[in-house]
């Protein structure tokens, strides 16, 4: 058979499962016993477009409900005497898809405020009144602090944001070049916990401050084989997760980029063998929808970025699109639901539950369950109110997932909760649909997510059954009713407050800008605020900063267990490159009696020259050292200070000067 042959019959294929699946009508059972209704709903087979899980995009005709969104400190924070309005006015801005609010589409935003780019000269968004790259000083310190806190005051019970990403230090946010010090790390814990109580964080690594203060991981690589246990780095994300923090999925959201251009471009990655070359690849065939099920399982992971960008309109990545909408995040089946078949106006209803999360990851935001009376003819709420004693954020999926068995070793469990709500003493008497729905808290107490049963009409209630209001109904049973189906809802949205949308640019405050550093090759071509990397990052060394530097100067401290192969190193700017010439390069150093450390040059990340070996001793030493370069690089200029090899010990160096020698 042609290609083009099997895949217009796949496309018709897929076209007949989703009309079957939207024609089928199935209402399960209903059994009354004791003055007690128990509804057996069908499950609803399909995947369904729920808010806070699967592709991070919005998808008009697809799945996707959420966007992450980079943010630039300096267009949020001008200087320190400026305002959260810029903060909330700049959200208004950018929290609309093709034309249409977030909120009127019942989107969700994921933001990520940053300082640099990728280390490009002109890529860095520093406030006017702090000086680019200074990641150490007490000034940037206590600005930091105080962004977090601000950011917090905008977002934190803004209906629009899901979670945040912490971002702020390194290229792209991504806590590498630098990477965040641990009194930084320490810092940002406790500011991002302290300004963040109805919102998950996100960060890059799983380091202790962050693991122990339960904020979820944001990944760039995910699914990449080459970091996948048991041969993947012991410091990423992959190995991580299976070995040391367990449990962090439990807590907060596991979500990030999948790499396509790593499966493009490096052998390593092994794209036929893992999940292809592009999201329409990984969608359309089958071995690699597995892997990346697989993986979404393993990790709990509750949406991805990058594979987000399928083709929508193709009916067969489609179909492949569902099948991992299905795998992402939670997916609540309810099994059975207990109501009375007859309630007294004033009077207490119960409303008894058993559900299961067949997804990958729980529900991260305090959303209740809601029950209503729907008018039979209408099929809108004549009454709702919230289920106290519901908390659907402990509704936990299968765990321990057997990549053989492709099944969790610990599968999901039933949960069964009992929701209470108070009818109003001047309800009319009657016979009602009873119906449940899961209410966006923050927006409004709107209807949003759904549960996969087959019971749902459109605008987000799941009618069960019949029930009485002062007497019994004659039936309890739903029968010949027509449902929607519960996949795709255009109808659904939710309400951001007036007080919110109104808030407009505030005017710019009073700058009191720095002077911006620009280099003089016969003065100086280190830049004092640029800073020295520690390469690889690792939990063994702690990279500090030291205000008793020779001449009452700052300096950089690495202290620890210095392992193999590390070094300081320093970069004019990404791929910026000395020009051939000689070079005059002046430094002070101290450190463990009796270690040393090797003084070179790199071509980006391969080693170009070993220029002298420094010893370190107890006090302040300076030294000078030229050398000469003859071609251009390759890639880019690196000053390398490579640390003692398998010892603990201390490595400080300040003072740094580097200029052109005539």
């Amino acid at each position: 058979m042609k290609p083009q042959m099997k895949s217009m019959l796949a496309c018709i294929g897929f076209a007949w499962t989703v009309a079957q699946a939207a024609n089928a009508q199935s209402v399960g059972s209903t059994s009354v016993r004791d003055g007690w209704v128990t509804v057996a709903p069908s499950e609803f087979q399909g995947a369904i477009n729920n808010p806070l899980k699967g592709f991070r995009d919005y998808k008009k005709n697809g799945y996707g409900l959420l966007k992450r969104q980079y943010i630039k400190w300096n267009d949020i924070e001008v200087c320190a005497d400026d305002s959260v309005e810029r903060i909330i006015a700049y959200t208004n801005k950018i929290t609309s898809a093709k034309g249409r609010r977030f909120e009127d589409l019942n989107v969700k935003l994921v933001p990520r405020v940053y300082l640099d780019w990728n280390g490009s000269s002109g890529r860095q968004y520093w406030p006017a009144d702090l000086h680019t790259f200074d990641y150490d000083s007490p000034a940037f310190q206590q600005r930091l602090r105080r962004l977090v806190e601000k950011l917090g005051q905008a977002w934190d019970e803004d209906p629009r944001i899901f979670a945040v990403q912490m971002g702020l230090i390194g290229y792209f946010g991504e806590h590498h070049n630098p990477a965040p010090t641990a009194e930084q790390r320490r810092l940002l814990a406790e500011a991002f916990q302290k300004a963040f109580k109805h919102k998950p964080v996100l960060v890059r690594h799983n380091d202790p401050e962050f693991m122990q203060a339960g904020f979820g991981i944001y990944y760039d690589t995910f699914a990449n084989i080459s970091r996948e246990p048991p041969g993947g780095p012991k410091d990423q994300f992959p190995w991580q997760a299976t070995h040391v923090y367990r449990d962090t999925w439990k807590r907060a959201p596991i979500e990030g980029e999948v790499e396509y251009n790593w499966q493009k471009q490096r052998e390593s990655a092994k794209p036929t063998e893992t999940f292809g070359r592009t999201p329409d690849e990984t969608m359309t065939v089958p071995a690699y929808r597995r892997y990346m099920t697989d993986k979404i399982r393993r990790y709990h992971a509750s949406y991805l970025g990058w594979i987000s960008g399928y083709n929508a309109s193709n009916p067969e990545v489609l179909a492949g699109a569902a099948e991992l909408q299905k795998a992402f995040g939670y997916r609540f089946v309810l099994d059975t639901v207990s109501y009375p078949l007859a309630v007294q106006p004033g009077g207490k209803l119960t409303v008894k539950l058993s559900v299961r999360n067949t997804g990958s990851a729980p529900f991260y935001l305090d959303w209740p369950v809601a029950v209503a009376l729907l008018d039979p003819a209408t099929k809108k709420p004549v009454w709702s109110a919230p289920l106290s004693g519901v908390d659907i954020r402990k509704w936990l999926p299968g765990e321990d997932w057997d990549s053989a068995a492709f099944a969790y070793r610990r599968p999901a469990v039933p949960y069964h909760d009992e929701g209470r709500a108070t009818l109003p003493k001047g309800i009319k008497p009657g016979r009602y649909l009873l119906a449940l729905a899961i209410l966006d808290r923050q927006g409004g107490m709107m209807p949003s997510a759904r549960f996969a049963i087959e019971n749902y009409f459109r605008g987000g209630w799941h009618p069960l059954g019949f029930i009485g209001v002062g007497e019994a109904p004659g039936e309890a049973a739903l029968k010949n009713v027509k449902f929607d189906s519960p996949a795709f809802d255009d109808s659904l949205h939710y309400k951001v407050p007036e007080k919110l949308l109104a808030v407009k640019t505030p005017p710019v405050p009073q700058v009191k800008a720095v002077t911006p550093w620009t280099p003089d090759p016969n003065i100086e071509l280190i830049n004092p605020w640029r800073y020295w990397t520690l390469r690889p990052s690792n939990n063994s060394l702690e990279k500090l900063t030291l205000a008793d530097g020779p001449g009452a100067s700052h300096a950089t401290r690495v202290t620890g267990d210095f392992g193999e192969n590390f070094s300081m190193n320093y970069t004019f700017a990404h791929r910026a490159k000395l020009d051939p010439g000689r070079y005059r390069f002046v430094f002070s150093v101290r450190g463990t009696p009796g270690q040393s450390v090797e003084f070179g040059l790199a071509d980006g990340l391969r080693r170009a020259s070993k220029e002298a070996r420094i010893p370190l001793t107890e006090q302040w030493q300076e030294h000078t050292i030229e050398f000469e370069i003859k071609t251009k690089f390759q890639d880019e200029t690196t000053l390398c200070f490579r640390l003692p090899r398998n010892v603990k010990g201390s490595f400080d160096l300040a003072d740094t000067r580097l200029k052109m020698v005539k």
